[in-house]
């Protein structure tokens, strides 16, 4: 989901990362509250008092957020759940699972975690803002502390949404795939209740909009339209993963892959290959077998007046776990491996040698067959 993102720390066996949207949203956050919030509230006070104030309320509430996240992830590991880790993006954050909950229980106390977390930090924030104003500490201690406690408020409440897959969706989903016990029934119909409320969220941006109010109106659109394609989102992993259960590489491998010699040139290459077959990545191959890949990417980045020059041998990427996969791995562990590499053609290697090439474009054409099928 999130490939442009940086590592910040690991805590407890989590490893938090922040999305490069991040930058954009936290440089939104502080700007908003030097400028807009604490203005308004605070009025008289410098302006370094408040892009001071901005910052410290920024980063509280991203102190906040990994917490929430945190919470997540502690109860998902109390149940057996595999968090890969903890993203920060431009909405707030994400416990990146391995895997679905395999309970009803177990998803909806891992969800309702996070908006309980956020609630706690609300009144512990809130108290500490009462002793503030009463020992009369300085204006900008008491102005930040006011923001975090109504902020983490505004975000439990957020986050308890009937809006799949917000904390409040998956404890929409807990609920009905506890009633029917049926969780491919449950995520379609949480799914469609969450369609319905990101599209009155878009429709109340649009209302602040012709109303004046553009900043607000725009947050809006964009927040319900993040609420939009990620209910769509969520509901199509759930039918693929249901499609590809039981299901291994082997079932839709090419077993006749078309394979690039490592001794002919790029130019070689480009045009008896490239043009002629159309790939983004081809096996490489020499006197001993597979050697690796190589991809278009690699040959753009070659002068084009070096490709009559330059072998295929030396632009070989070697052959490793995240370009190669076992037949007998299921799909769902290639279509992991397609997402972290960004390559959509695999090597399917069987002890050290070339069996065949899985491509995301078979598995996408099987899905749509099965899918219209099924409707």
């Amino acid at each position: 989901m999130f490939r442009n993102k940086i590592k910040l720390f690991k805590l407890l066996g989590f490893t938090v990362s922040v999305d490069a949207s991040w930058v954009i949203i936290l440089f939104l956050v502080i700007w908003s509250l030097a400028k807009g919030l604490f203005p308004s509230f605070y009025p008289d006070l410098s302006a370094t008092s408040y892009w001071l104030m901005g910052l410290l309320g920024a980063m509280g509430i991203f102190v906040c957020i990994i917490i929430h996240e945190f919470s997540h992830s502690l109860v998902a590991r109390r149940y057996g759940l595999e968090i890969r880790g903890i993203t920060l993006f431009i909405f707030g954050g994400v416990a990146e699972m391995e895997e679905e909950p395999t309970s009803p229980k177990t998803e909806f106390f891992m969800a309702i975690a996070g908006p309980i977390a956020s609630l706690i930090l609300a009144i512990f924030f809130g108290a500490l803002y009462q002793i503030a104003d009463n020992f009369e500490w300085p204006i900008p201690a008491i102005g930040t502390l006011g923001y975090l406690s109504a902020a983490n408020l505004l975000l439990a409440l957020f986050n308890m949404v009937p809006a799949f897959p917000t904390d409040g969706g998956r404890i929409l989903r807990s609920v009905l795939w506890w009633i029917k016990g049926d969780i491919h029934w449950a995520t379609r119909l949480a799914s469609h209740i969450s369609l319905v409320f990101a599209t009155v969220i878009v429709f109340t941006g649009f209302v602040n909009l012709v109303g004046g109010n553009f900043i607000g109106g725009l947050w809006w659109i964009l927040i319900g339209s993040f609420l939009f394609n990620a209910a769509n989102a969520s509901y199509q992993k759930m039918l693929m993963e249901r499609s590809f259960r039981g299901k291994t590489v082997h079932h839709f491998m090419n077993t006749n892959p078309v394979t690039v010699p490592s001794h002919i040139t790029l130019q070689e290459f480009v045009e008896s290959f490239v043009y002629h077959y159309h790939y983004k990545m081809f096996p490489v191959v020499d006197s001993t077998g597979i050697s690796g890949i190589i991809t278009i990417r690699d040959v753009k980045a070659v002068p084009h007046e070096k490709w009559r020059h330059l072998v295929v041998g030396r632009l070989v990427q070697p052959q490793s776990p995240d370009n190669s996969i076992s037949p007998d791995a299921p799909i769902k562990e290639a279509l992991s491996k397609m997402s972290k590499s960004g390559l959509s053609r695999l090597l399917v290697i069987e002890q050290g040698e070339l069996v065949g090439i899985v491509t995301l474009k078979d598995l996408l054409e099987f899905l749509a067959l099965k899918m219209e099928f099924e409707q």
